[in-house]
């Protein structure tokens, strides 16, 4: 069955509930001898620790991860991730569960919290966590070691379920090897994996091949739109802002824009969550440094009518925060914005470019390729349990799409 099979598709929520104290254990069995690539162990560590708990070796192991690890999910990385538990993890149970090779060093992490549902299922289980900022939750892994974390962290799992019956990981694309490398490691174990919440959203390969034709359609309703704001406010011009350069006050200014009700893509988290701003400011800061974020703003005049932020890191791009003024809405300033930076893409095109826009937009001339993801629902414990969670998400499957 395709990961994306419509038949899988559930939607989810998790509430969450108590969850062990910080716990760390050892394992050593049939899968430690198993690992693959460069990363066969005897013995691997798991833990789960609580972000106040981190030792200076171990944000240092965590910074060697990200900076080796692949490019598939930004936000797990040490400077976006740490930030990102530090104001708007709450949630007392939350735990970072941390792989650890022989040496010590990080082969993967992910944060988990402990859920008493799976949607109305009373079904505890184990699920990923991210912060309204963050469009991906797929683990920080190793290259390589995709399915070595999958084996190290099921195992344990098997063997420390504690109330859980499964592990809800997502959301997560469904071709990126982390993702692979679960459905792969669980159809030769016989593993329970279930799909669920699936959904597509607007991106941009390399390779694409965009409808000339439709690109030709929208720069004609888009050169209207820019020539009817140019009349309006004044000469409409991309300010890019060159990393560094003082870039608080373009972060205050995008807030102060966001607060003001002209909220685009990649503006799910609440502009008034001062938790969620703090966090805004520290990422844009640290990833402007590093050159790591790309900041931009469209004005007319001397107004600024939108501003938007992206990532680019190993070839790869996330779109990231959004916002334009409500009083043009009607000359389409956010489209317009995009379409500067979908041309300034051009220049240098990434191996892909994820808008992280909300789920199931439209199809999009400027980003003409889809990007599926999902949340991927795997059984832990032993045989029996196992047999009992898959039957009891079956059940739910069959009640969803009777609903």
């Amino acid at each position: 069955m395709s990961l994306m099979d419509p038949g899988s598709v559930r939607n989810l929520t998790a509430t969450t509930s108590r969850a062990p104290s910080q716990m760390s254990y050892l394992f050593s069995d049939r899968w430690a001898a198993a690992l693959n690539g460069s990363f066969t162990a005897a013995l691997c560590k798991v833990e789960l620790r609580r972000l106040s708990g981190l030792r200076e070796q171990d944000r240092k192991h965590w910074t060697e991860l990200s900076a080796r690890a692949t490019p598939g999910n930004i936000f797990a990385q040490d400077w976006f991730m740490e930030p990102a538990l530090r104001h708007c993890g709450k949630d007392w149970s939350l735990r970072l569960a941390i792989v650890r090779q022989a040496s010590g060093a990080w082969l993967g992490v992910v944060p988990l919290t402990f859920a008493p549902t799976i949607g109305r299922m009373p079904t505890p289980c184990w699920q990923s966590w991210h912060a309204e900022h963050q469009f991906l939750a797929t683990p920080l892994v190793l290259p390589g070691a995709e399915k070595a974390f999958w084996q190290v962290l099921l195992a344990w799992l098997d063997r420390e379920p504690r109330l859980a019956f499964g592990l809800s990981v997502g959301p997560m694309p469904v071709c990126d090897p982390v993702t692979l490398a679960l459905a792969s490691l669980c159809a030769e174990q016989g593993r329970p994996l279930h799909v669920g919440d699936s959904f597509t959203r607007p991106a941009r390969l390399a390779a694409s091949r965009p409808d000339r034709r439709a690109q030709r359609l929208l720069d004609t309703e888009l050169d209207g739109l820019e020539a009817k704001l140019a009349a309006e406010r004044g000469p409409v011009r991309l300010v890019m802002h060159e990393s560094g350069t003082d870039c608080d006050p373009w972060a205050a200014a995008f807030l102060a824009l966001e607060r003001a009700g002209g909220n685009g893509r990649g503006t799910r988290a609440p502009a008034g969550d001062s938790a969620n701003a703090d966090l805004f400011r520290e990422v844009i800061r640290h990833g402007h440094r590093s050159g790591t974020v790309r900041l931009a703003s469209l004005t007319a005049g001397e107004t600024i009518v939108a501003m938007t932020s992206w990532f680019v890191a190993g070839g790869y791009g996330y779109g990231f925060k959004m916002a334009f003024d409500n009083s043009c809405r009607d000359a389409g300033p956010g489209r317009l914005l995009m379409r500067r930076v979908a041309r300034a893409l051009d220049e240098a095109a990434p191996a892909l470019f994820d808008t992280c826009a909300d789920r199931d937009m439209p199809s999009d001339p400027l980003w003409p390729d889809r990007r599926a993801l999902g949340r991927f629902i795997v059984a832990i414990g032993g045989a029996r349990r196992r047999r009992l969670f898959d039957g009891l998400m079956q059940f739910k499957a069959s009640r969803d799409h009777g609903n």
